[in-house]
């Protein structure tokens, strides 16, 4: 009985830490996405702006 729950509680916790992980690089990646869509929207007003301080 003690050995079968020992064996159950490590993989719980094997298989909860796998999913924490995926979960958290999930995350990264979307963060990783908005923050490159973030750098290129402030490139393009960057452009956007000097190109109307020259035409002034």
């Amino acid at each position: 009985m003690r050995h079968g729950m020992m064996r159950g509680l490590m993989t719980g916790m094997i298989v909860g830490g796998m999913a924490a992980t995926m979960f958290g690089v999930m995350n990264w990646q979307t963060e990783r996405r908005w923050n490159q869509q973030i750098r290129r929207t402030g490139r393009w007003l960057t452009r956007k702006t000097d190109e109307i301080a020259r035409k002034l």
